[in-house]
């Protein structure tokens, strides 16, 4: 039975991709008629977000890994659900599974989902197998690794019928709306080479600056930019400087407006060691921009390996660079992926499919 009411639970304080899924799949629950409320943590960057959006009820509540035993934060939440009439919670993170699990059986809601972002097993503890064996009716995974990864770790603590595959999803007619503007000037005969995320190992920036030595040898002339801040900003703006490709990595700092940024490209560069969904490779696609990345958790499921750009092994910098060297001397080639790129997205990752797919497990 399809439910009529559904509570997003997400405690994580800051902003990211898990953020913007909840975000995105409350305003769309809330548009296609289901009533929506929404539990997040005292600081919260997501309820700053959902409390201004009309129509969604937010909780702010102290949520910690330990607060699943505090009975007093238990019978506040499931007096929440009972309130809004709860059929249906979507959590996501393993300390709203414990909190919001519980407090939505005590509060006798009918479906009770954890959604994974993340291709890493569900630690194997006796609470972890009752939660799930006792109060996590279904499970979302973003990807088909993260699916993979569970049924290869976790089969005996979920049955494969119960997990379902819920793309992130892309609102392409609403970044097709945004206006664009000038963020870099370009140099004559420049090919602009971009990357953003955090600063962060995970996020392989220091390879990035390695391929600029490479490609510093060849004739083309060219930038990287690198958009982003995080705790070794300092650190690779040195490595640059002791490489010698100061003058051709150029660092942005945080860039609020991402489309204008992809529409100043001609490549994107994804250098991840791992990923969930990538927004940011998802808008370079929409933006017909190449993609160069490394064949790596569901980076694949994205991008298609000599179709939308090409899928390198992983940390091999020279193999990287020859990539991004045969992209550089051919704009036909880039055109050609560039569009392809487009149409894999409205394809695939346009967000009415995603949340179609989401409908779906919620009547299974």
């Amino acid at each position: 039975m399809q439910p009529k009411s559904i509570c997003f639970f997400n405690s994580n304080k800051a902003w990211g991709g898990g953020e913007k899924w909840h975000y995105d799949f409350a305003l769309l629950a809330r548009n296609h008629g289901y009533s929506v409320c929404v539990v997040t943590n005292a600081k919260s960057a997501l309820a700053d977000k959902l409390e201004k959006e009309p129509g969604i009820h937010v909780l702010r509540e102290h949520v910690r890994n330990l607060t699943f035993l505090n009975p007093f934060a238990l019978l506040r939440l499931a007096r929440f659900f009972t309130k809004h009439k709860v059929e249906a919670v979507v959590m996501a993170l393993p300390s709203d599974m414990k909190a919001g699990g519980i407090a939505a059986r005590l509060a006798g809601v009918r479906d009770i989902i954890y959604r994974r972002g993340i291709a890493v097993p569900v630690r194997n503890s006796i609470l972890n197998r009752l939660l799930f064996h006792n109060v996590i009716t279904k499970l979302i995974v973003n990807s088909l690794e993260t699916k993979n990864c569970v049924q290869k770790h976790n089969s005996g603590m979920i049955t494969a019928d119960r997990v379902h595959l819920v793309h992130c999803g892309f609102d392409v007619e609403e970044f097709d709306r945004m206006p664009t503007a000038k963020l870099v000037e370009r140099r004559p005969g420049e090919i602009l080479i971009g990357n953003a995320g955090r600063l962060t190992p995970q996020k392989g920036q220091r390879l990035l600056i390695d391929m600029a030595v490479i490609l510093k040898q060849q004739p083309i002339p060219f930038r990287i930019l690198i958009a982003g801040i995080g705790e070794i900003e300092a650190e690779l703006k040195a490595y640059a400087q002791e490489r010698g490709v100061s003058d051709v990595v150029q660092f942005l700092g945080f860039v609020s407006d991402m489309k204008s940024f992809h529409a100043s490209l001609d490549i994107f560069a994804l250098s991840s060691l791992w990923e969930g969904f990538c927004y940011v490779q998802v808008e370079a696609m929409t933006l017909e921009k190449p993609v160069v990345a490394w064949n790596v958790s569901s980076i694949p499921e994205v991008a298609s390996d000599g179709e939308t750009g090409y899928l390198c092994p992983s940390e091999n910098v020279t193999f990287f660079a020859d990539r991004l060297l045969e992209l550089m001397r051919d704009e036909t080639l880039r055109k050609r992926l560039g569009e392809n790129g487009r149409k894999r997205v409205i394809d695939n990752f346009e967000i009415k499919k995603t949340f179609t797919d989401f409908e779906t497990c919620l009547n299974a």
